[in-house]
């Protein structure tokens, strides 16, 4: 998506191939035209595999790959890949912080609207047929006006390259024995959990995706889960279970690009300065600059002025 700033009517008192110093801002937004499911920019959350206020593991046997934080630590440690984080670390702190702003994005940003609805109650994805075939979702933003649950040690498949939002307003649980299942480029990088209650996942299970839930995250024995439990200002807590961050790909850095037209002017002559800034990280975007326009030439040797003034747009 591309923003687009105009700056209009400088008015030069000489030739010139580029202008004079301009500060601008812009703060903008993510659209889509399609309004896909997307991705939030995770920030610093995005290399913990437990990120929580409480942290409880009262046995060995549970692996962290990837980065672990707590304010409060658990009675046996486990294993962690990464680093582990707590206060007064800025790490640790700032971490929370994008997690809340990741929960924001997918809940409320307006690529993330619901695609498909489910009747108001308690929903078990492994077994409902309203939205599709069984236990089969396809990329989009399903919303449940209750509790979720995967029920009866069941299988949903995950089907498809996209993002797969599953927001709910009540609790999320899975039973002993399940399964959260990939297939035709389905990525665990792109799978989110947004519960509005407390997430409880059954022993001997395999989960997939990134859950944040501030409520806490109960995670029951021997879980295998590629993801991570996201649950800073709650309680995670672990027996026996190994959680693997996902090696995703980081956001694509915004760019911006500035172009004159025309190029070179006469002496009282108008040029239009066009500042393209490019977001493809799928995040909303606030954004300052300032640009010296180093590039100034000047045919004579005189003083240059003139006015400016602007306009913000974008394109898309």
């Amino acid at each position: 998506m591309f923003h687009t700033k105009n700056i209009l009517n400088r008015m030069m008192g000489s030739s010139l191939l580029a202008s004079l110093g301009l500060v601008a801002l812009l703060s903008l937004a993510q659209t889509d035209k399609a309004l896909a499911a997307t991705n939030p920019d995770l920030g610093l959350a995005a290399t913990f595999g437990i990120l929580s206020s409480t942290y409880t593991n009262t046995a060995g046997g549970t692996t962290i790959n990837g980065d672990l934080g707590y304010t409060t630590g658990p009675a046996v440690a486990p294993t962690v890949s990464g680093t582990t984080y707590s206060p007064p670390s800025p790490i640790y702190t700032q971490a929370g912080i994008d997690q809340g702003a990741a929960l924001t994005f997918l809940n409320t940003n307006i690529a993330n609207v619901c695609t498909f609805t489910f009747a108001p109650g308690a929903i078990d994805l492994a077994t409902d047929t309203t939205h599709g075939p069984v236990g089969v979702y396809t990329p989009g933003v399903y919303c449940i006006d209750g509790a979720a649950s995967i029920g009866g040690g069941g299988t949903i498949t995950l089907n498809g390259s996209g993002t797969y939002i599953f927001r709910m307003t009540g609790a999320l649980t899975t039973s002993a024995n399940s399964i959260v299942a990939l297939s035709s480029g389905a990525s665990e990088c792109d799978v989110w959990w947004t519960p509005g209650g407390a997430t409880t996942l059954g022993a001997n299970s395999t989960f997939i995706g990134t859950v944040i839930d501030p409520s806490g995250i109960t995670i029951g024995s021997t879980i295998t889960w590629g993801g991570r439990a996201l649950a800073f200002g709650g309680t995670v807590s672990t027996t026996g279970d190994t959680i693997t961050v996902p090696p995703c790909a980081l956001p694509a850095a915004p760019t911006i690009t500035k172009v004159f037209f025309p190029a070179t002017i006469a002496s009282g002559g108008t040029s239009t300065i066009t500042f393209t800034l490019a977001n493809a990280s799928g995040s909303p975007l606030s954004a300052s600059f300032n640009d010296t326009l180093a590039n100034m030439s000047i045919s004579v040797a005189q003083s240059a002025g003139g006015t400016c003034a602007g306009m913000r747009g974008k394109t898309g």
